[in-house]
């Protein structure tokens, strides 16, 4: 594949990733179907789907000014919700991230008064984590299909 090719690929794989309802489960397996290697099918993917962690993180306040942004961000979290990240902090974020959305997680998370490092660095590890599962979820699939 040539250059071009490839990174025509990889900006799809990384736009998926960070486009909100998408993120990592549509991203890693649209990569491999566009015929990245499995490194890149998870490296792209994690890079797109991380990227609006530090966005949120360092422009939190101006978001929260842009009324669509707080109607989105406010509405959506729940008491429960906020209890358990005040509770288990970083660890939940690294177990919740890919279920209910890196947007979401990070934004409640700063809302929260969550220190920026260990979101930053738990969310990243759980977008890795799920992306690499997948990854190898689907190539296993493939082998055992005979692909």
């Amino acid at each position: 594949m040539d250059l071009a090719a490839y990174l025509g690929k990889a900006a799809t794989a990384w736009f998926l990733g960070f486009f909100p309802f998408f993120e990592i489960y549509v991203a890693v397996p649209s990569a491999l179907a566009l015929g990245l290697d499995p490194a890149s099918a998870v490296l792209w993917p994690v890079l797109g789907n991380f990227a609006p962690v530090p966005l949120i993180l360092f422009g939190y306040e101006q978001l929260m000014r842009v009324g669509a942004f707080r109607r989105l961000l406010g509405g959506r979290t729940s008491a429960r919700f906020t209890h358990l990240v005040e509770r288990y902090g970083a660890p939940f974020v690294l177990l919740i991230t890919p279920w209910i959305g890196v947007w979401l997680v990070a934004a409640t998370a700063r809302a929260l008064g969550m220190a920026r490092r260990p979101l930053l660095f738990y969310a990243l590890l759980s977008i890795t984590v799920y992306a690499v599962v997948i990854t190898a979820g689907l190539n296993l699939g493939f082998e055992a299909l005979g692909g």
